[in-house]
């Protein structure tokens, strides 16, 4: 394994200055706000979202499924956790179980910061407007809570993450490093 650093963008949206956030639109996908009842398909939804992606890299609990689903109880026990902030989107195709295809979750990091945790889309579900709506849901339960800025960290290679955080309103704060392990082929 080599230590590597992985170059991060944080960004940030002032909600004072923000106001289009809109009513949920209708769509094939339901949108379950947290319950303790969800974790599991949290868990499978960011999995599935992250496995394949850098951020496994960065955030190796991404990888492993197990890990996703500890990574949620985790968050979700955080005497700061946000239930108003944290999403699941679901479709239900027909003729199968309902299947988890997003997840967010939020944070509170004072009394009027709030931080975005790991929006997850899966593949075949992304240019569907799904992350777009989980961040809207996740920004108007910010500011339910009284937040008037909300954080979230994005890896810089994620250039379509970034292009939507940008399109909804987030501004580039500065750059963060995080340390990861990469497998070295001998």
């Amino acid at each position: 394994m080599a230590v590597v650093y992985f170059k991060r963008h944080k960004m940030q949206i002032d909600l004072l200055k923000f106001d289009r956030l809109h009513a949920p639109r209708e769509s094939f996908f339901c949108f379950i706000p947290w319950s303790d009842k969800v974790l599991g398909q949290h868990a499978l939804a960011k999995w599935d979202s992250f496995r394949l992606e850098i951020d496994a890299n960065v955030f190796p609990c991404l990888g492993d499924r197990d890990g996703c689903r500890q990574l949620m109880r985790d968050i979700s026990l955080r005497a700061n956790f946000v239930p108003e902030a944290t999403w699941l989107a679901m479709v239900y195709p027909e003729g199968k179980p309902d299947v988890p295809v997003g997840t967010i979750q939020g944070l509170r990091l004072n009394a009027i910061e709030g931080a975005i945790q790991n929006v997850g889309v899966v593949p075949q579900f992304r240019g569907m407007g799904l992350g777009s709506e989980l961040i809207q849901r996740a920004l108007q339960g910010f500011r339910e809570i009284g937040c008037t800025k909300v954080n979230l960290e994005v890896t810089i290679h994620n250039t379509g993450a970034i292009r939507l955080y940008e399109s909804i309103g987030f501004r580039y704060v500065k750059t963060v490093f995080k340390v990861g392990n990469v497998s070295v082929n001998s």
